[in-house]
C-alpha cells in the first residue's frame, strides 16, 4: 500500500513541475517580444548615438576648417592692408600729396563687432576683401597715373645737349655741305665747342647705341620710349653703355672730332620714330 502512494506523490510533483515549466515557458513567450522591443529600442539608441557623435565630430572638423580658412583670410587681409598702408606711405612721400588721396578709406570697424554665428563673420569677411580690394586697384591706378606723369617730365626732351655757352654752328634744315659744297638736307644742329667739353642727355632714356660710325664718329643714342630718341655724333669719347639707364643732365660723351666733321663740334638730332625734328624746338628760349 505505502509505494502506490509513494508512487501517486511523485507523479503529483513532476505534474506540478511540468505545469511550473510550462508556465516559466509561457511567461517566456510572452515576455520575448517585450525583450524583443526593449532590445531593439536599446540598439536604435546607441546608433543614434553614435550617429549624433558622428555628426558632432563632423561638425566640430567643419568648425576647424572654417576657423582655419577664416585664419588664413585675416592674414591675407592683414598682409594686403599692410601692402596698401606702404603704397599709400610711398604715394604721400613721393608726390606730396598728404591727405589727398581720392580714394575710400576702408571700415576698420567691420571687423571688431560681435558676429552672430560664422554667416555673419564671413559677411564682414567679404565686405572687408572687396573694400581691400577696391582700394588696392584705386591706389594702384593712381601710382600708375603718377608713375605714368612722373615718367613723362622726365623722359621729356627739353635743354641743351652742352651745358653752359655753346655756339649753333649749323642749323637744321637745307645747308650747304662742306665737304661737297652741294645742298644737302641737314638733319639736326650742330653745336661748337672745345674738345673733351662735357655732352649730357637732354632727358631721362636707356642708351640703345654706342658705336664709332663712319659718317657720325663716335656716336650715343637714347631712346626714350614712345618713338622718342636723341642722337649724339663726332664724340670724342663715350662714357655710357648700351643698356644703361641714364638720367636728364648726365654726362654721356665728351665733345670731339670724329667721323666726318670739319672741326671740334656735336651733331645733335632729334627723332620722333624714323622722322628727325628740329632739335631748335627743345631748346630753351
Amino acid at each position: 500500500m505505502t509505494r502506490p502512494a509513494s508512487l501517486a506523490g511523485a507523479n503529483a510533483r513532476f505534474h506540478l513541475f511540468d505545469y511550473r515549466l510550462l508556465l516559466l515557458l509561457l511567461l517566456v513567450v510572452l515576455q520575448l517580444p517585450v525583450i524583443l522591443y526593449l532590445y531593439s529600442q536599446w540598439q536604435d539608441a546607441e546608433q543614434q548615438q553614435w550617429q549624433l557623435g558622428r555628426q558632432l565630430e563632423q561638425q566640430q572638423r567643419s568648425q576647424q576648417r572654417q576657423l582655419s580658412r577664416i585664419g588664413q583670410r585675416l592674414g591675407q587681409l592683414q598682409a594686403e592692408l599692410g601692402q596698401l598702408s606702404a603704397v599709400g606711405q610711398r604715394l604721400v612721400r613721393d608726390y606730396d600729396l598728404v591727405d589727398e588721396l581720392p580714394v575710400q578709406r576702408l571700415d576698420a570697424n567691420l571687423l571688431q563687432r560681435p558676429f552672430n554665428g560664422f554667416a555673419d563673420l564671413h559677411l564682414a569677411l567679404t565686405q572687408v576683401s572687396e573694400q581691400t580690394r577696391a582700394y588696392g586697384m584705386t591706389l594702384a591706378a593712381l601710382e600708375s597715373l603718377l608713375l605714368s606723369l612722373h615718367i613723362n617730365e622726365i623722359t621729356q626732351i627739353q635743354g641743351s645737349p652742352v651745358p653752359g655757352h655753346s655756339r649753333i654752328n649749323s642749323s637744321f634744315g637745307q645747308r650747304r655741305d662742306p665737304f661737297t659744297g652741294r645742298t644737302r638736307w641737314h638733319r639736326g644742329l650742330d653745336f661748337t665747342g672745345k674738345q673733351g667739353q662735357p655732352i649730357v642727355a637732354t632727358a631721362a632714356g636707356v642708351v640703345s647705341v654706342v658705336e664709332q660710325h663712319p659718317d657720325f664718329g663716335g656716336l650715343v643714342e637714347i631712346n626714350h620710349g614712345r618713338g622718342w630718341t636723341t642722337r649724339y655724333a663726332h664724340l670724342n669719347t663715350q662714357l655710357v653703355q648700351v643698356g644703361e639707364r641714364v638720367d636728364k643732365g648726365q654726362y654721356i660723351a665728351l665733345m670731339g672730332r670724329t667721323g666726318r666733321a670739319t672741326g671740334v663740334h656735336l651733331h645733335y638730332e632729334v627723332l620722333k620714330g624714323n622722322k628727325q625734328l628740329d632739335p631748335a624746338r627743345f631748346l630753351p628760349n
